[in-house]
């Protein structure tokens, strides 16, 4: 055997014995499309209504905090095309000072025939602190910004991954959070006397 042979064959035992192994448990998407928006910067509202126009079956989210009716309307106009819209929030913000804005848009959602599940983490009770999008099963928004009318003036980053494999992630995360949410109560909870509005004084002449 030629010595450029043997260096030939050394070098594709080496490549299956490491490159091998360094592939499992890690993913490289060769065609995947990644768009990172920095709010206040930038508009994160307008990348993810555009992001979530894309949607022709499906669209599922997870969010912590959910009050921007602009993105109510989008997922009414989406559900009304036709694309099935599934939501899961966290229990603790339906009950807090946010609760009047949170239950106008649960209302809506399940009122347009989207699912709405409300519900803690599956450990100790805890918050569900997610911020994602999966589109299609195919394509996937996650970062810092919440789903509320102040994120785009907080600093806040969205990523947009247009990634199968990463989105199959997202959605495995997803439907696990599902089946334990799905299993406690689905009732808004009534604001605490602390959590009311509290009324204006008027102003004195």
């Amino acid at each position: 055997m030629k010595l450029k042979t043997k260096i030939l064959v050394c070098l594709i035992a080496l490549l299956g014995t490491f490159g091998g192994g360094a592939a499992v448990g890690y993913h490289y998407a060769k065609t995947a499309v990644l768009q990172t928006v920095f709010t206040p910067y930038e508009d994160g509202l307008a990348s993810y209504l555009k992001f979530l126009d894309t949607a022709r079956k499906s669209v599922h989210i997870a969010g912590y905090a959910f009050t921007d009716q602009r993105i109510v309307a989008k997922l009414v106009e989406l559900r009304a095309r036709g694309v099935k819209v599934y939501v899961l929030l966290d229990r603790s913000q339906t009950a807090g000072w946010s609760l009047a804005s949170e239950r106008k848009a649960i209302d809506a959602l399940r009122a347009a025939g989207c699912e709405v599940v409300i519900g803690t983490s599956e450990k100790s009770h805890e918050i569900m602190h997610n911020k994602y999008t999966i589109v299609d099963g195919i394509a996937v928004q996650d970062g810092s910004w919440n789903y509320t009318k102040s994120a785009n003036s907080q600093a806040n980053v969205l990523n947009f991954h247009h990634d199968s494999y990463r989105a199959g992630k997202f959605l495995s995360n997803w439907q696990r959070m599902h089946a334990f949410m799905t299993t406690q109560p689905q009732a808004l909870p009534e604001p605490k006397d602390n959590d009311a509005p509290k009324a204006k004084a008027p102003k004195k002449r």
